[in-house]
């Protein structure tokens, strides 16, 4: 019991103290972005990395007790670090999808997944690796929804708290004690990216923390839970796909909004739709503006799905 529980607040500790050193080591090697919204240049770009290195920490301490750290280990790692040399060197984005995938279903070789259908019940056969295909979707949607400053961080706060809510109904102990790992290590990184950020998140901080977060919900048959908590993040990603016509980079497609004077529009002449797009479509908003409404709507959608739950307890129901 110990080890697990400080290897939540060592996971916190690690990520601010590492902070201090990586946001200015990255000013002085010159691995910054502009920051379009406040016309500020210089801005360190790849701090996710932050909640690698606090996850890893955590990760790494309860592993001696809770088997299902070493496989999450691995693969948030892998898939964390394969978003810091898209930041660093640049990946092409297919690899960027295809990675992902591929460690999915190596994951799926190696232990027992399931699919549990929330007031359903428990699938079998093949629909195991229905649910690792989570990995790459979570993953490549919490990049496309990364926009300002705080959001990513503390959406996979509420995420991650809805998801613990449901293991603690289940009665998965281990799953919430991993599931706080992951928390402390987002509010870690909110620290620094928290408005008027310090640092941006990168590919390193979208990948790593949707690689973490949907690799546990596969560990612990939490697929559909996590779909529902991070609804925003999938109908973003499945607008932008669709409009797009397919898998693109960022730089390939022509962006649904438009920035002027710090305040964003939506740009009538994209084809793309975005989450964003339609947040703005009603009145143009600032950034904090913008944060605000997509971190409400994730938080509905986690305690939504936190509620789901109880009730399918209350009922009696398969959770």
């Amino acid at each position: 019991m110990f080890l697990e529980a400080v290897s939540a607040v060592a996971a916190f500790g690690a990520g601010v103290l590492f902070g201090m050193w990586w946001v200015p080591y990255q000013k002085r090697r010159g691995i910054t972005s502009r920051d379009i919204y406040k016309g500020v240049d210089g801005v360190p770009r790849a701090g996710g990395l932050i909640a690698l290195v606090a996850a890893a920490v955590g990760y790494g301490i309860i592993s001696a007790s809770v088997w299902a750290a070493v496989p999450l280990l691995v693969v948030a790692l892998a898939v964390g670090l394969l978003g810091l040399v898209d930041d660093l060197r640049g990946v092409h984005e297919y690899a960027r999808v295809l990675f992902p995938v591929l460690l999915a279903f190596v994951l799926a070789r190696a232990v027992d997944v399931r699919l549990t259908i929330p007031a359903v019940g428990l699938f079998y056969g093949a629909t195991g690796w229905l649910a690792v295909l989570a990995m790459p979707v979570m993953t490549n949607a919490f990049n496309m929804l990364d926009p300002v400053n705080g959001f990513l961080p503390a959406a996979n706060v509420a995420v991650a708290a809805s998801l613990a809510a449901v293991a603690a109904v289940r009665g998965q102990v281990d799953a919430v004690y991993l599931l706080m790992i992951h928390m402390a290590a987002s509010l870690a990184l909110y620290l620094y990216n928290k408005y008027p950020a310090k640092t941006f998140n990168g590919n390193v901080g979208s990948y790593f923390l949707g690689a973490s977060l949907s690799t546990l919900a596969v560990l612990y048959d939490l697929v559909p839970y996590l779909i529902l908590a991070g609804l925003p993040f999938v109908v973003n990603g499945a607008l932008i796909i669709f409009t797009s016509g397919g898998i693109k980079a960022r730089e390939k497609i022509a962006r649904p909004t438009y920035l002027r004077d710090g305040v964003v529009y939506q740009d009538c002449s994209s084809p793309i739709i975005s989450l964003v797009r339609v947040a703005v479509s009603d009145r143009p908003m600032g950034e904090y503006d913008v944060f605000k409404t997509l971190t409400v709507a994730v938080a509905a959608s986690s305690a939504l799905t936190a509620a789901l739950a109880f009730f399918l307890r209350l009922l009696n129901m398969p959770i």
